[in-house]
């Protein structure tokens, strides 16, 4: 590389892969790499994002490309706007330094600390420096030379994380969370707080919901995902800021009647096509004819009238190799639930976490997690049931949905919870 300054600043390096570092390790999802296995910041190449928590003073290690006419000793300084604070301060130094040579790269022995710790408080900041050399030549007269100035993207979160979620990253997070994460949190305190602010940017994203994708790490290169990546990537979020959320897998239980051969019940079924999706995605949604029942219980030959209807809808099947997948949070003596497939908006529950040892659970007609969430979100249930005097049968591979029943009208369901 040709540069024209006697001496310049020519790489940042601030996760080093360390403790000492102090920095969250950020990954590119695309290529499932660590940001931090270069220097964040190349002179002319390269300007990646770097994060902390709030409060925590970084480390840099600082190369420097001499060219000509430069001394072989020197204090290295940086300055810049406080971040927040307002006028220019001293970020780095004066940090002495002896070069090994004049003429090519140096890479200082240690990290050169911050002088002061980044903002105490979750955001996204824009910093700004501007390096110098300074020192006294022979004649005792004050130098300085500039040596170029670099911006950094810098994240800054709540409280330290925990590593190696389900679907994340062995150590830190996918850089894109951390960045909407501590944008949607800016400012904020609490745990609930940060969770609520969180799910109301997730429509920023501009991923959908349906997608077949089930991990973070797809959805992120995908556009989107079903459930089971949504409820993972809401978990993240909430991590990267500190927070811990349970996340759970909501599985219908079917009850086949041997005598009539009715299956009560063998999925729930969603009419809202999820997060920034205008219908239901075309890759996952079963369309087709449903007959929605007007009125639910009913004996097999009691007429029943069938408010049947050409529709597209998601089906959650019974059993244990399918569910709907939400995350809880326990704060100040509540739980509260949120599903970032459906919801931009939380859900208090007057019931306690649920246990995820696959148990089943029967549910009355005033569970609140019946009437505060699931009459609303899975607003259906589908069966094979007899009536009208006949049997209408579910088979989906030939597109035969039986009948659809109100959520609210069923006495009793049955459920059970895994992670």
């Amino acid at each position: 590389m040709r540069i024209e300054e006697p001496l310049a600043v020519h790489s940042l390096h601030f996760d080093r892969g360390d403790r000492a570092s102090g920095a969250i390790p950020l990954w590119d999802p695309i290529t499932d790499t660590r940001l931090g296995e270069l220097p964040e910041w190349i002179r002319g190449r390269r300007e990646e994002p770097v994060a902390y928590v709030r409060g925590a003073r970084p480390s840099v290690h600082v190369t420097l490309l001499a060219n000509h006419f430069v001394p072989r000793t020197f204090d290295l300084s940086a300055f810049g706007p406080g971040l927040g604070e307002g006028g220019t301060v001293r970020w780095v130094g004066p940090h002495p330094v002896a070069l090994e040579r004049t003429a090519g790269w140096t890479t200082l022995p240690e990290p050169v600390p911050f002088n002061r710790p980044l903002p105490h408080r979750i955001g996204t900041h824009a910093l700004e420096l501007q390096w110098y050399a300074e020192w006294t030549d022979a004649h005792g007269a004050a130098r300085r030379l500039f040596l170029g100035d670099t911006r950094h993207e810098v994240f800054t979160t709540g409280a330290p994380m925990e590593h190696g979620l389900p679907g994340a990253p062995p150590t830190g997070a996918y850089a894109p969370l951390l960045r909407w994460s501590s944008r949607w949190c800016a400012g904020l305190e609490g745990r609930k707080a940060l969770c609520d602010a969180l799910l109301r940017g997730l429509p920023e994203t501009r991923m959908t919901y349906g997608l077949p994708a089930w991990s973070v790490r797809h959805m992120l290169v995908a556009g989107g995902g079903m459930c089971g990546g949504w409820y993972q990537l809401f978990q993240q979020l909430a991590n990267c800021q500190g927070v811990t959320v349970e996340g759970r897998t909501l599985h219908l239980v079917p009850l086949h009647d041997p005598r009539t051969d009715e299956v009560r019940w063998e999925a729930l079924v969603a009419v809202a096509p999820g997060l920034n999706q205008v219908e239901p995605c075309r890759q996952t949604r079963f369309q087709g004819w449903f007959n929605d029942c007007a009125r639910y219980p009913f004996a097999p030959d009691t007429p029943v009238e069938l408010l049947g209807r050409q529709d597209s809808r998601y089906c959650f099947f019974a059993g244990w190799d399918d569910g709907h997948s939400v995350c809880f949070l326990e704060d100040g003596g509540r739980l509260y639930l949120y599903d970032p497939s459906f919801r931009t908006e939380a859900v208090a529950l007057d019931m306690p976490l649920p246990s995820p040892d696959g148990q089943p659970v029967t549910l009355g007609p005033e569970s609140s997690f019946r009437k505060d969430f699931l009459h609303q979100a899975m607003p259906y249930v589908m069966g094979t049931l007899r009536a009208n005097g006949r049997l209408w049968e579910v088979d989906v591979m030939r597109g035969a949905f039986g009948l659809t029943v109100k959520t609210e009208q069923v006495p009793e369901l049955g459920i059970l919870w895994t992670r």
